[in-house]
């Protein structure tokens, strides 16, 4: 991460815990725990999506893409003031982030927004639930028009 920019040394007086969680294949994940930052975090409370009614509207769909954000949130810039409660201790010293990090109480919600907005005018054929969205049509000549406004639209 330190590499990647993801992260860069903090002086910052803030400081949370790594956990290594072991993920389902064996490897090891490297999380952030954030629940004191969190416990003092005011929520934001945007609307996340209903799996049920993402479903609902996919439902009459002949043809569906998928695209997954993958690393998504690091797509995303930190405030500088966020930077600094975003740090982290390690053996070898004090991190912070300088993206939006997994594990924030709002992370979920400011990703949503940003993801909600790039996506804006295409809920007819475009849906996203956090990091994946779906493109859904009727026709494969109607889904291919569908395909190309949503990366025209998120890639412009």
């Amino acid at each position: 991460m330190l590499q990647m920019g993801v992260i860069c040394p903090s002086g910052s007086a803030w400081a949370s815990p790594v956990v290594l969680v072991p993920k389902p294949d064996g490897e090891i994940r490297f999380c952030v725990d954030y629940h004191k930052l969190n416990s003092v975090t005011r929520p934001d409370n945007y609307p996340m999506p209903r799996t049920d009614e993402l479903l609902e509207k996919l439902g009459w769909a002949q043809f569906i893409s998928t695209l997954d954000l993958t690393k998504g949130y690091w797509q995303v810039p930190l405030d500088e003031s966020a930077k600094e409660r975003s740090a982290f201790t390690t053996q070898v010293g004090l991190y912070e982030f300088n993206v939006l990090p997994f594990g924030l109480r709002n992370a979920p919600a400011t990703f949503q927004r940003l993801v909600d907005g790039l996506l804006a005018g295409l809920g007819e054929y475009a849906v996203t639930y956090f990091d994946d969205v779906a493109i859904f049509s009727d026709s494969w000549a109607e889904h291919l028009e569908h395909l190309k406004k949503v990366l025209e639209g998120v890639f412009a």
